[in-house]
């Protein structure tokens, strides 16, 4: 059946709603013409199990309809989280690449110090290694 919906290229809530107005058409008639004399009580019968036919049909549709919206829901949501997991994992690398590139900084700034033999800028840069480390 889902099949010969994706062929017809309609949404099913449009699908139901025309099942519904062909119901409601199938039952105004025969309720006519069963009050005019017009058709006997088998055919009102029949015409109303067509009806209900009618009303399981649309009842199908717009189940199998909220299944896929639903399917459809669920795989956003498992995408999203998916997206959330990613974007952490990717948040901590360049956490890691900037903390790193902090210990190289203060390293250039050890050495610098250390070159320069100024045992105050030493002692400071060598802090700043030893807080970072």
């Amino acid at each position: 059946m889902a099949t010969k919906l994706a062929a017809t290229k309609k949404p099913a809530f449009e699908i139901a709603n025309l099942l519904d107005d062909a119901a409601d058409a199938i039952r105004d008639r025969s309720k006519q013409a069963y009050g005019a004399g017009k058709m006997s009580l088998d055919e009102y019968m029949d015409a109303r199990a067509r009806e209900l036919e009618l009303r399981s049909e649309l009842q199908v549709i717009v189940a199998t309809n909220l299944s896929a919206v639903l399917q459809q829901a669920t795989e956003a949501g498992e995408n999203i989280e998916q997206a959330i997991v990613d974007a952490k994992t990717r948040i901590e690398s360049i956490r890691s690449v900037k903390n790193g590139l902090k210990i190289v900084a203060a390293l250039v700034t050890l050495a610098a110090a250390l070159a320069s033999g100024e045992v105050k800028t030493i002692v400071k840069a060598g802090k700043a290694v030893a807080d970072l480390t």
